[in-house]
């Protein structure tokens, strides 16, 4: 009976973290199930014990569900209860998820290779959809790209949230790549190609997220396994071809060549009274110049997370009120965003998160995990990630599973 019980928290677990795949792109409602159900499974397990020894002696697992217990607490001093809530359902899983996911009896590395292979080749299907829409019409595209819009794409059309997952997939990539014996010789190179295909589509989507992870983070550590490997030519070779890509990719790729430029005369153009408030990244600047106004003028306890929009809207009227109401956005920094809702030790708390496995000696040896959060930490800079449904999915389970994976635990 007992062995028949813990098949079935087994089964549970996989079947939530497809939905939560699955639901990304397609469905946050479906997200939410998942994530319901992962998180439910994990508490009805008769391993509780274990899990709790497990959780207490994890500090990122800690860290991670701490991240949640300062903003919830900044509701004491939120005015605006219906905002703090709103964030506070987002936020969630940040307090559940990091136990619900402490172990998981029978889950292997096969496991964590099959998981990857959905999430690649899920990946692979939702940019696949989105280039077709660039090449069925190609020229009303092209013109969408010269006013910074981009192509559709699945997870509600979050152009940012899906560029961070193609790069996600691009690491789980060069893990599987690492593990090349593990399966078989087509499936290698399926897996191959779609890397090859993301690198593409990466350029053709033109999201500054997703290529900032893709040259920053991906292709070094790309090189950085060939070479480690002793295919040194070939890591000259990808070296090389790196250096070529943005240059190849530029006269090759249209709406890749429309961002450059709207990018560069965005900034051209920052002090032009003419364009103030019509670009995202001037926007973009704003909000963390509010954020740290807000933080400066708050810096012990913050506003609390009710009322970080109210007290944004104040600083864009006072110094930024040609920027319309609907690009005044909460401020696109996480370290801000937290100082600003909960003060200084929401900062001090998120700085020791996102730098823990750093200093953690199974994280050092796997690389494309530490690649994970050096590009997560990254973006953390320039958006408040982990206070939306999508982006807490994308940060929390991701570290969480690569975590799961790579820790050894007595099973």
């Amino acid at each position: 009976m007992a062995t028949n019980r813990s098949t079935i928290h087994f089964y549970l677990f996989c079947t939530g973290i497809l939905l939560m795949m699955v639901g990304f792109l397609l469905s946050r409602a479906l997200l939410s199930i998942g994530m319901i159900m992962v998180i439910a499974n994990g508490f009805l397990q008769s391993d509780l014990k274990e899990r709790v020894e497990v959780f207490k002696k994890d500090y990122l697992l800690l860290g991670i569900s701490c991240l949640f217990l300062l903003p919830f607490i900044s509701g004491l001093w939120s005015n605006d209860q219906s905002a703090w809530l709103e964030m506070m359902q987002d936020m969630l899983p940040l307090l559940l998820l990091p136990f619900a996911m402490t172990i998981q009896k029978g889950f292997e590395r096969k496991h964590f290779l099959f998981f990857a292979l959905i999430w690649v080749s899920l990946l692979f299907a939702g940019s696949v959809w989105s280039a077709a829409h660039y090449v069925s019409d190609q020229e009303n595209y092209q013109a969408l790209y010269r006013i910074s819009k981009t192509l559709p794409t699945p997870a509600e059309n979050d152009h940012i949230r899906f560029s961070m997952a193609i790069v996600i997939a691009l690491l789980l990539w060069l893990k599987l790549e690492e593990w090349e014996s593990s399966f078989s010789r087509l499936i290698k190179w399926c897996c191959r190609v779609a890397a090859a295909w993301f690198v593409i589509y990466l350029h053709v989507l033109g999201a500054k997220t997703g290529l900032m992870g893709l040259y920053i983070v991906v292709l070094p550590l790309f090189i950085w396994q060939l070479y480690h490997t002793k295919r040194k030519q070939l890591a000259t070779a990808a070296l090389v071809a790196v250096f070529c890509l943005p240059v190849v990719s530029y006269y090759s790729i249209p709406t890749f060549r429309i961002r450059l430029q709207y990018v560069l005369f965005e900034q051209n153009n920052w002090q032009d009274k003419q364009f103030a408030g019509n670009f995202s990244d001037v926007n973009r600047l704003a909000s963390i110049r509010s954020g740290w106004h807000v933080f400066q003028n708050n810096w012990l306890t913050g506003v609390g997370y009710g009322d970080i929009k109210e007290e944004a809207v104040k600083w864009y009227a006072a110094n930024a009120s040609e920027i319309p109401s609907s690009q005044q956005f909460l401020p696109l920094n996480q370290w801000m965003l937290s100082g600003s809702g909960a003060g200084i030790a929401a900062v001090l708390l998120f700085t020791l998160v996102v730098l823990l496995p750093f200093f953690k000696e199974h994280w050092q040896q796997n690389k494309q995990a530490l690649a994970f959060v050096l590009f997560m930490d990254l973006v953390f800079f320039y958006e408040s990630t982990i206070n939306d449904q999508f982006g807490v999915f994308l940060y929390c389970f991701f570290i969480l599973y690569w975590n799961l994976s790579i820790r050894p635990v007595k099973q």
